[in-house]
């Protein structure tokens, strides 16, 4: 029988202190396009996307954003600078039918930054359809207590930045 530790497994490694990026990230292009390969086991019977497929795009389009924006990914965020990005919030408005006839492109933008908060709209295109509109929200928290955390000033001068260059985000469209 093997006896748990508080040592832990090799490669996984605790969250280390809050800190912030050496420096701001730089950011050339915006807004930010994930495409996204839809293909036919993402389907259901009725021979469309699978709904629950829809959020899963949306957040991986945003965790490319991370990647783009600030040079760091979900992991090496929570484990490599102790900030914990947990969702408070999603929301996702269908639009049109998605197929794996042809790409899906997921466009991100920042439509909130707040004090400890960061809100995306996520737009999904596919043949020249709006395809689904999505909102996320993430709070910054400290991983070793999940006390709210402001946003890092290297992060935030990354998103800022992000910001300035992705113009002004559409504006959701409700039924």
């Amino acid at each position: 029988m093997t006896v748990p530790t508080s040592e832990p497994r090799p490669g996984i490694h605790a969250p280390g202190p809050v800190r912030d990026l050496d420096e701001p990230h730089p950011v050339t292009a915006a807004p930010f396009l994930h495409p996204v390969t839809v293909g036919w086991g993402d389907c259901d019977p009725a021979q469309i996307a699978y709904t629950s497929n829809i959020p899963g795009w949306g957040l991986r389009a945003v965790e490319a954003w991370y990647r783009a924006c600030l040079g760091i990914d979900w992991y090496q965020i929570n484990l490599d600078h102790g900030i914990g990005t947990p969702f408070v919030n999603l929301a996702f408005d269908f639009h049109s039918p998605i197929t794996p006839r042809g790409a899906l492109d997921v466009v991100v933008w920042v439509s909130r930054l707040g004090r400890s908060s960061l809100t995306h709209l996520v737009h999904g295109h596919q043949s020249g359809r709006h395809c689904f509109t999505g909102t996320t929200t993430c709070a910054f928290v400290d991983t070793h207590t999940l006390e709210s955390l402001a946003v890092p000033p290297n992060m935030r001068a990354s998103i800022e930045r992000y910001q300035a260059l992705q113009g002004e985000p559409p504006a959701l469209r409700r039924r």
